[in-house]
């Protein structure tokens, strides 16, 4: 892994509702209101903050090279900010990751993880992952960060029902800035983690898209590692499930965690 010295940003956030504490992350190129139909869904019983990653919506984006370590620090920050000991932690893709490295860190400060769509890569980099990421950086060089928003945007949402999505998704590449973009890209690209699953006792769901970049038994087999998962495959689904399978994700998210919702500790 590589480690850069950056400074722990103070991350925009979204805070409504009361109970015990869920964090929302979300992925590359979104920010926290893509939350809004899991936080409209979850708030009248729980505590829902959705945070800004750093670069992402109205969070500051710090100069050099990041690592999903960086990105977790800033979470761990936020939580001490909010007096959030333990809370259950949701990711999507890039969210995921950094969910995982902050588990795998300090298990004790969750109490439950859900990986939507997102887990490690062990070992050389698959040929489609190199190619992803190379053919990004070059439309990015080539036509911009708005131009590479409307690409993803129309893979994610491919159905005439989804454009505004799309729209909306191109729209909030386009606002962000280039270095930033680039540099939550390449802390996704070179992140390294060995999870731990011996100290990743606490409940686990991931939640898998049928038709998501990482094939769903490749995932299957991911999840076989806890001691304790929940998986579900999310049919119809790309890769943005949060948004294109809106009322699916919310139940499960609720289902998953009124089961393991326990005697959460929120505050020191």
């Amino acid at each position: 892994m590589r480690r850069h010295a950056t400074s722990v940003v103070q991350l925009h956030h979204l805070d409504t509702g009361e109970g015990e504490a869920v964090l929302l992350l979300h992925g590359l190129g979104s920010c926290a209101a893509d939350w809004r139909p899991q936080i409209d869904a979850l708030a009248p019983r729980y505590r829902v903050i959705a945070a800004d990653l750093r670069g992402h919506g109205r969070s500051p984006a710090p100069g050099g090279a990041w690592d999903i370590a960086d990105l977790a620090d800033d979470v761990f920050d936020l939580m001490a900010q909010l007096r959030l000991r333990r809370v259950h932690l949701v990711g999507f893709s890039l969210g995921g990751m950094v969910a995982l490295e902050m588990a795998s860190r300090v298990p004790e400060r969750v109490a439950s993880l859900c990986l939507i769509n997102s887990q490690p890569f062990s070992g050389p980099r698959p040929r489609a992952l190199l190619f992803a990421y190379w053919l990004r950086r070059l439309v990015i060089a080539t036509f911009g960060l708005s131009a590479m928003g409307k690409i993803i945007g129309r893979k994610l949402f491919p159905r005439a029902d989804q454009r505004p999505l799309v729209e909306r998704f191109a729209r909030q590449m386009a606002g962000m800035s280039k270095r930033a973009y680039l540099a939550a890209l390449d802390a996704i690209f070179h992140w390294r983690i060995a999870p731990r699953f011996d100290v990743l006792d606490m409940p686990v769901a991931i939640f898998a898209a049928d038709q998501d970049y990482i094939p769903v038994e490749a995932k299957r087999l991911f999840a076989a590692q806890f001691q304790q998962c929940w998986f579900e495959v999310i049919a119809d689904s790309r890769h943005a499930s949060p948004l294109d399978q809106v009322a699916l994700v919310n139940k499960l998210l609720l289902s998953f965690l009124t089961i393991n919702s326990k005697n959460t500790v929120e505050t020191p």
